[in-house]
C-alpha cells in the first residue's frame, strides 16, 4: 500500500501561512495610514503688500428746482459747462471728463400729508453732474477738495449719495503682483509648519490639504480683520492681504 506524499499538505499550509502573514501585514499598514492620516499640522502664511490705487473715479452733482422744466433744465446745462471748466482748469482732459445726463423729478408726485410744496421750491427737480475718470489720482485727491469755487458760482452740489466713497479709488494691479503673493504665503505656512514639527520632534510631510485663501484689498490702516474694508475705495493708498491655509501630514 502507497503512503500519500505530505508535499501537498506543506504546500497548503505555508500558503495559508504567507496568507495570513500578508493579511496581517495590510491590516498594520492600514492602523499606520490611519495613524498617520490623523497625524497632521494645519498652518496659516500671511503675507501683506503696500500698494497704491492707480484710477480714481470723482462725481460731481448738482441740482436745480423750478416751477418751469425747461428754465430748471438750463440752469443745470449752465452748471455742466462751470463744472466742465472746473475740470479743465484743474488739469483734467476732456477724454477725462464724462457729462452726466440729466435726471428730471416731479416733486408734486410726493408730496406729502404737512409737506405742502412751497412756490420758492419748485415742482421740477433737474439733476445733473460729471464724472472724471483719471489715473492721476494725486490731482483728483486736491481738486476734490476745491469744490468751494463751484458753490461760489452758484452751483448747488447734490449731496445724495454721500455715504459712497467719491472720489472712489481702485488698484487694478491685482493680476501683477498675485503670483509671488501666493507663493510668498505659501512659503510663510511652511515655515510655520516646519517649526511646529520640530518642536513636537516630527518630521514635516507632504501637503494633505491647500486653501489658497482670498486676497484683500484694505486701507492701508485698515484694523486687523479687515474691519474697515468698507473704507478701501476712499483710500489711495492700501493694503493687499493674503491668509493661505495649508495641512501638513507629520511624520515620525
Amino acid at each position: 500500500m502507497n503512503e500519500k506524499s505530505p508535499a501537498p499538505a506543506v504546500i497548503l499550509g505555508l500558503l495559508i501561512g504567507a496568507g495570513i502573514a500578508l493579511g496581517g501585514w495590510f491590516i498594520g499598514r492600514g492602523f499606520y495610514d490611519a495613524r498617520m492620516g490623523e497625524r497632521y499640522v494645519t498652518a496659516r502664511g500671511l503675507v501683506e503688500k503696500n500698494v497704491r490705487a492707480d484710477i480714481a473715479v470723482w462725481t460731481i452733482s448738482y441740482s436745480a428746482t423750478n416751477n418751469d422744466v425747461t428754465r430748471a433744465n438750463a440752469e443745470v446745462n449752465h452748471d455742466t459747462q462751470l463744472a466742465i471748466a472746473f475740470a479743465r482748469q484743474h488739469g483734467f482732459s476732456d477724454s477725462e471728463i464724462q457729462p452726466i445726463p440729466a435726471v428730471v423729478k416731479d416733486t408734486s408726485q410726493n408730496l406729502s400729508m404737512g409737506s405742502p410744496r412751497t412756490e420758492s421750491s419748485g415742482r421740477y427737480a433737474v439733476r445733473a453732474g460729471i464724472r472724471i475718470r483719471s489715473t492721476n489720482v494725486d490731482r483728483v485727491q486736491q481738486a476734490s477738495q476745491l469744490t468751494g469755487a463751484l458753490i461760489e458760482q452758484g452751483i448747488v452740489l447734490s449731496l445724495e449719495g454721500d455715504s459712497d466713497a467719491n472720489p472712489a479709488y481702485y488698484f487694478r494691479g491685482l493680476d501683477a503682483i498675485r503670483p509671488a503673493m501666493l507663493a510668498e504665503a505659501t512659503r510663510s505656512a511652511r515655515a510655520v509648519a516646519q517649526q511646529f514639527a520640530i518642536d513636537s520632534g516630527s518630521r514635516l510631510g507632504q501637503i494633505r490639504r491647500a486653501n489658497q485663501g482670498v486676497f484683500e484689498i484694505l486701507p492701508r490702516d485698515a484694523s486687523a480683520g479687515g474691519q474697515s474694508s468698507w473704507l478701501e475705495p476712499r483710500s489711495i493708498d492700501k493694503t493687499v492681504r493674503l491668509v493661505t491655509t495649508i495641512e501638513y501630514y507629520l511624520q515620525d
